[in-house]
């Protein structure tokens, strides 16, 4: 049964101001990756400018917000969280964050951590989603089919329209989620070679990642910059030497550009198949002050580890549920819980 609209309903006649009462001590977490003016690139899929004022200006009269390490030592090492804590997070590390949000929040002197992918940041690479992105908009459709990677042993054949570029972009990005990373990327090689795609080795400008100038700037006027690995794979489908890798290969480079300070990490994708428990040693072996992951359930923030956030977009009512605390109380009452275990 779909609740949405009676939720809607309710939380316009007073629904949310109720929730975020009964929910004044439960800090919460939003997630943002992308950010768009009406000059963005059609291909990046993100909150608007606009938008994005309109919540940041609503979380700072009705909410205080914090960095996501404020609010770990708040959960965790027995510091006073305020009420109505919340922190906005931004994963992933590209330069739409620094000319389109960071602004917004600097105006309303509102907080954000942001997660970085540290290859990404220094130019060795880009990230793989857009290079997907770009072998199908300049994959033609010739007819040349490459077997045999998807689950279904169905050939992928390049898209003619738009349409189909989509649909297969969403059923690529499921399938290359859920199978070791260095086959991840060999599928990604072997599309373009056989379709005769030249991949560039940086990223186009709807693409580019922040640079760690940037970073420090936005730093000073603070700005939590957290770890984000070094080459965003999925933490599932990498053995615990290259995980190592990943998460201390980010914070070295966090601390040589950035300084030796309090940071926090995020899983790259962060689902619940993205958490792996053996690897949590390593994240606390590397200093992160806690780690966050990219859903919400009835847990909240019980795991230093696994920290839950909820979805934003530029969907208002699922901006308003959560931060409003009506999502958390629904995972409540259904008794919502994935499992995230961990030592």
């Amino acid at each position: 049964m779909n609740f949405s609209p009676f939720v809607k309903f309710l939380g316009q006649w007073g629904g949310y101001k109720f929730a975020q009462r009964l929910t004044a001590y439960h800090p919460r977490m939003l997630m943002y990756h992308r950010f768009t003016t009406p000059e963005s690139d059609s291909r990046v899929l993100g909150v608007s400018a606009e938008r994005f004022e309109e919540q940041v200006a609503y979380i700072a009269r009705h909410h205080n917000p914090i960095t996501v390490t404020e609010m770990i030592r708040g959960c965790f090492e027995g510091e006073k969280l305020p009420r109505h804590a919340i922190a906005i997070t931004v994963d992933d590390g590209y330069e739409d964050f620094y000319r389109i949000a960071w602004p917004i929040l600097r105006r309303y002197k509102v907080p954000a951590t942001f997660y970085v992918t540290t290859g990404f940041v220094d130019g060795r690479l880009w990230l793989w989603p857009d290079q997907l992105s770009w072998i199908l908009d300049n994959a033609r459709a010739s007819g040349i089919s490459l077997r045999p990677f998807v689950n279904d042993g169905e050939s992928v054949v390049p898209p003619s329209t738009n349409e189909e570029k989509q649909s297969l972009f969403s059923r690529l990005v499921g399938y290359l989620l859920h199978i070791p990373d260095e086959k991840k990327h060999a599928f990604l090689r072997a599309i373009a070679a056989q379709w005769e795609i030249h991949v560039p080795e940086s990223a186009p400008d709807w693409a580019s990642p922040v640079t760690w100038a940037q970073l420090a700037e936005m730093q000073t006027e603070g700005l939590e910059v957290g770890g984000h690995t070094v080459t965003h794979p999925s933490l599932s489908q990498v053995g615990l030497g290259q995980a190592r890798n990943e998460i201390f290969g980010a914070r070295d480079a966090l601390v040589a550009n950035l300084g030796d300070r309090p940071r926090s990490f995020c899983y790259p994708n962060g689902t619940q198949e993205d958490f792996v428990a053996e690897q949590v040693p390593i994240i606390r072996q590397a200093n992160f002050t806690g780690a966050v992951v990219a859903f919400a359930d009835a847990q909240g923030q019980s795991q230093r580890y696994a920290m839950r956030r909820h979805s934003s977009s530029d969907n208002m009512f699922q901006f308003l549920k959560a931060v409003s605390g009506v999502e958390h109380l629904g995972h409540k009452l259904r008794n919502t819980r994935r499992s995230t275990v961990y030592e």
